[in-house]
């Protein structure tokens, strides 16, 4: 396929200056995974690789609104990159993401799908075939992102609110109807999310979702104030022990006197029983007395 005939795929990613590593990392992503991966179908832009003269952060901004695909590359969790890809996803246009592992990703997009990789040779070609495969299952007629489906659920209330005040509607007519059938769909949607925010896992066999493992902790109570940020960090120092898992989020249930730590990269030859020792001895440090694993 010509370059003329190509679609255009944006990728958002760290860059640095010359002299940073993560610019020679991310340099030979691109070159070594992202281009084979993608080049055959999509003609690849690079946001330190325009030669337009011109803003760069209007051509930014234009491309990611304009392009086909995006692929957006979290290591580092590079502010700019998490601006573009709010951007991106506000229009609930194709966007694969990509981090090396150990990247502890936000709260907001942890349960979205994101292909870790390994920042070596056979980690790159590992990372090209699941770039192909992700590609090839995009459905790009569908409009879906976290950020466009509130928005549009916010505009839908925002109109049905409208319309049920500008009218008198009797129970016969079909405006009524509609309204009705709205708040029902929207009823539905609250008893999935009450459904889908109960604990996912039950053992270690069956806490495997999204590509990730849940660690569960009872506790007594909380001796002393706590910053989930600082906590997380704290959490994240797992790595000492166990090289390939990173924690990429920790939920706090007062109510419930339960903890629940997210982590990616678990393997069957990683060590459960130290991971768990180690997040216990972390939460006790940080007020949480009479912490225990909740084991199957």
């Amino acid at each position: 396929m010509s370059m003329a005939n190509k679609d255009k795929c944006f990728i958002i990613t760290p860059i640095g200056d010359d002299t940073d590593p993560i610019r020679r990392h991310i340099e030979g992503i691109i070159d070594a995974a992202l281009r084979p991966a993608l080049e055959d179908k999509y003609d690849l832009v690079v946001a330190h690789r325009i030669s337009e003269p011109g803003s760069i952060t209007k051509q930014i901004i234009t491309e990611i609104y304009s392009a086909k695909l995006v692929v957006a590359n979290l290591t580092n969790r590079n502010p700019n990159v998490m601006y573009e890809l709010a951007l991106r996803h506000s229009l609930g246009k194709p966007v694969i993401m990509i981090a090396e592992k150990g990247t502890p990703l936000p709260s907001d997009i942890v349960m979205e799908r994101t292909i870790f990789y390994q920042n070596d040779a056979r980690g790159v070609i590992e990372l090209r075939e699941n770039i192909a495969a992700a590609e090839k299952e995009i459905d790009y007629d569908k409009t879906e992102s976290p950020i466009y489906n509130v928005l549009h659920d916010v505009l839908k209330d925002r109109q049905i609110i409208e319309f049920s005040e500008s009218q008198s509607i009797s129970q016969e007519d079909d405006g009524n109807a509609t309204v009705l059938k709205y708040i029902l769909q929207k009823l539905t949607n609250l008893e999935d999310a009450v459904q889908t925010s109960r604990p996912l896992m039950q053992n270690a066999e069956s806490r495997r979702c999204f590509d990730g493992v849940v660690f569960a902790f009872s506790y007594v109570k909380s001796t002393q104030p706590y910053q989930v940020e600082k906590l997380l960090m704290r959490l994240q120092r797992v790595t000492q022990i166990e090289q390939d898992i990173s924690v990429v989020d920790v939920h706090i249930y007062e109510e419930r006197k339960k903890i629940w730590v997210y982590t990616m990269g678990l393997s069957d030859k990683s060590n459960a029983s130290d991971i768990y020792r180690s997040f216990a001895k972390t939460l006790s440090q940080f007020g949480f007395e009479g912490v225990k694993a909740i084991h199957p």
